[in-house]
């Protein structure tokens, strides 16, 4: 019975397997920036949304995704969409981040589940 039991289970298991689609492969940090530069010079606040990390940390809050769509014009001013034409990122030495310089503020960029993400901004000191 117990024979019965773990061929059974093996033969399952190996269906589950064949029939699994493949996990599509994760996006180059080429590919993302690619997306989000475009997304920020177009001024594109829904494509913008779905390329952060949410909830989006603002002013000591979470945002979710309609909020943040709300602040995108104080985070992507129009100053800072011209940046984003020209800007060119720059990878962390430690660990696998990027981050844009745009006047006063850096923008940064890295991996959640796998994906690049918009994750956060800081004082450009």
């Amino acid at each position: 019975m117990k024979l019965l039991l773990t061929i059974a289970i093996s033969v399952l298991a190996l269906n589950l397997a064949v029939g699994a689609e493949p996990k599509p492969q994760a996006k180059s940090f080429e590919a993302f920036w690619t997306e989000f530069k475009a997304a920020v010079t177009s001024n594109n606040k829904e494509a913008i949304a779905g390329l952060t990390k949410l909830p989006y940390g603002f002013e000591a809050k979470g945002l979710n995704r309609a909020e943040f769509i709300k602040e995108c014009s104080v985070l992507f001013d129009s100053k800072t969409r011209a940046c984003f034409r020209k800007a060119k990122p720059v990878k962390e030495e430690k660990g696998d981040s990027y981050s844009v310089f745009c006047g006063e503020t850096i923008f940064i960029f890295a991996r959640v589940k796998g994906e690049y993400r918009f994750t956060e901004t800081g004082v450009n000191d």
